[in-house]
């Protein structure tokens, strides 16, 4: 009975992990086609069951799909018609259309805001792990709505609680069978095997005739014994424990006559008779054995087992429901999910660099200012504008410096989820003798690419003030802030007027002098020695500067205060004193203006761009801005007249 119940319970386990068990994957499918081209799956969707997802695509054209954070999403997208998918009840992924303009939308993939991007023709897999908080936006052809055969698959853990429990009392019922089958074969045995008489002790007259007859020397018949004697065991002994033998126990009269000592020899079979007893008695001790660990090997084979399979993953054996989860927000647990997200990660701005110094190197080599515009604006864009044109006519004129081929040594971008969004980046050079520099990229909006703005070199000996780290970022401000010692919109127009008037300047105690190597080059000091030089003596030498159209860009640090970029035009205008006085232009201005020498004079324009370090408005007295980049380029140069 035992044995039966065993297969069975055993039957039943096995068709638990085979004919019953349930699916390895969980797949959720689109049952409708889309309105719009853009169809959105949030990270709340693609986690509604545990497990890595697996997302394909099928189409009959090309397949764009891109993972960003929800907010970049959301932000691309705009005010643009799309579906987003669901999953209901009934675990089938439904759509819900979401109205919006039915304007032509931009290039889905190579944008700067996505985590990952997978295109392919006809069929896309996308392996992948998407974490709440990020979201997967699929694309169709341009004018064509998106893909509708989308299957999103989740592996499922195929828990069998009944396949422990039936498989261990299973094994248990067998162990139980072959142990019951061992003790009725041990009783069968024992019930029908031969049945030996046991030897019956010699009595003390059957001992004295043995002794007198191996005192006498009477040859005895082989395998003969004594009237109603038992054959002799292996060893003769006494019976009542007398361990001497019957040659031993004679009267001292010598058995072979001679002075009574032992014989000098004795014969060979009597001589290995105790070995040859110690050799059957071993043989008896292991035929006894032997049956005893064969009966034991069969039942501990199914007792270790059941042991080993009670040792299985939770999912073969009954648990308690998992506790209900509750509705409430999750808390934040560290600093970085209380503060607004990033403008973007280190990955990102890495693949934004190198985009970068791929174009801005061809622009350079082509002097194509299209291919500059595609990673530059501002000050950064019209200062290689201007380079182009003048190296154009003259091959020999110096190009503007690259951007830097080596690592990114400090990385801070703006906590925000909306647009513009600043980025400020310090990133050196193989050659290490060169000069850091620092970048300022700015994207205006969430479908436009991260572009240059400013590009600064850092001043020798001058430490930049600490700031955050690429994961938290850092907060901007606006022109009119009152949280930072002087207002921003004010810095710039106050700086440029120091580069004029020097210490005659009111703001000239806003700024520090020492170690500011741009007051250096073109402040007050530098323009009073050029106008001694002899080649202006007949000439009347004149400065002027005013405001850039781009506005500031600033990040605060982590004293409270900011790193400022900003930039200015500065105006050199040369007239000469006399009639009959000419103004040379030379090289860009030369070819700007349109003329080598002008008896009007010659107005050039050079565009300075500064990055400003501003303390907080709690500084201590006597705190002042300092100066830690600037770079100089020729923007323009016309004749006066």
């Amino acid at each position: 009975m035992s044995l039966v119940l065993s297969l069975v319970l055993l039957g039943l386990a096995i068709g638990q992990r085979t004919v019953w068990a349930p699916p390895d994957t969980i797949v959720s499918q689109l049952e409708e086609s889309p309105d719009s081209q853009l169809l959105l799956i949030s990270g709340e969707t693609m986690n509604a069951h545990d497990g890595r997802q697996t997302v394909t695509i099928t189409a009959d054209g090309p397949i764009n799909a891109v993972v960003g954070r929800d907010h970049d999403v959301l932000g691309w997208v705009g005010d643009a018609a799309h579906s987003v998918a669901s999953i209901d009840d009934t675990q089938t992924m439904v759509l819900e259309e979401q109205a919006g303009n039915e304007e032509p939308l931009p290039e889905l993939a190579g944008g700067d805001l996505w985590i990952e991007e997978h295109l392919g023709e006809g069929e896309v897999r996308i392996p992948i792990d998407l974490p709440v908080g990020y979201s997967l936006l699929i694309a169709g052809e341009p004018g064509q709505a998106a893909p509708a055969d989308v299957r999103v698959e989740w592996p499922f853990d195929a828990k069998t609680p009944l396949f422990g429990p039936l498989l261990t009392a299973g094994l248990v019922l067998l162990a139980l069978a072959l142990l019951l089958f061992l003790l009725a074969l041990r009783r069968h045995r024992r019930s029908r095997g031969p049945q030996r008489r046991s030897h019956r002790e010699l009595s003390r007259a059957e001992r004295r005739a043995l002794r007198r007859e191996a005192r006498e020397g009477l040859p005895r018949p082989q395998g003969a014994v004594a009237a109603g004697e038992a054959r002799p065991a292996l060893e003769p002994a006494d019976a009542e424990g007398s361990d001497a033998s019957p040659a031993d126990v004679s009267d001292g009269t010598p058995v072979d006559g001679t002075d009574g000592s032992a014989p000098a020899s004795t014969d060979e079979g009597t001589a290995s008779a105790p070995d040859d007893a110690e050799r059957d008695r071993g043989r008896a001790e292991r035929a006894v054995a032997a049956p005893r660990r064969r009966r034991l090997g069969l039942v501990a084979l199914p007792v270790i087992a059941v042991v080993g399979l009670t040792g299985c993953g939770p999912q073969y054996w009954p648990s308690a429901e998992p506790a209900a989860t509750s509705d409430a927000a999750p808390q934040p647990t560290s600093l970085e999910e209380t503060l607004p997200p990033v403008a973007l990660t280190e990955s990102q701005f890495t693949r934004v660099l190198e985009s970068t110094r791929e174009a801005v190197a061809e622009a350079d080599e082509a002097l194509d200012i299209e291919r500059a515009a595609d990673r530059l604006a501002g000050p950064a864009l019209d200062a290689r504008r201007t380079n182009y044109e003048v190296r154009s006519q003259n091959g020999e004129l110096p190009a503007l410096q690259g951007i830097p081929d080596g690592d990114v040594e400090l990385l801070l971008p703006q906590q925000t989820e909306v647009w513009p969004r600043t980025v400020m980046a310090v990133v050196g050079w193989e050659d290490g003798a060169q000069a850091q520099s620092t970048l300022v990229f700015q994207q205006t909006d969430a479908r436009a690419d991260y572009r240059l703005v400013y590009q600064m070199t850092l001043a020798s000996g001058v430490q930049l003030p600490a700031v955050a780290s690429p994961t938290i970022g850092a907060a901007s401000l606006p022109g009119d802030t009152p949280l930072l010692l002087h207002r921003p919109d004010e810095i710039t127009s106050g700086y440029a007027s120091v580069l004029l008037r020097g210490d005659e300047s009111e703001y000239a105690s806003w700024f520090q002098e020492e170690g500011d190597a741009l007051r250096e080059a073109v402040g007050r000091a530098a323009k009073d020695e050029l106008v001694q030089r002899p080649e202006f003596e007949l000439s009347l030498l004149e400065w002027g500067a005013s405001d850039d159209e781009q506005a500031p860009l600033m990040l605060v640090t982590n004293e409270g205060g900011a790193l400022l970029a900003t930039s200015f035009t500065e105006t050199q205008r040369a007239t000469p004193r006399e009639e009959g006085v000419e103004i040379e232009a030379r090289d860009g201005a030369g070819i700007l203006a349109g003329v080598e020498q002008s008896d009007t004079g010659i107005e050039t324009t050079y565009q300075i761009q500064v990055l400003f370090a501003v303390p907080p408005a709690g500084a201590p007295e006597g705190t002042q801005i300092q100066v830690v980049g600037y770079s100089q380029s020729l923007l323009d140069a016309r004749e006066v007249g």
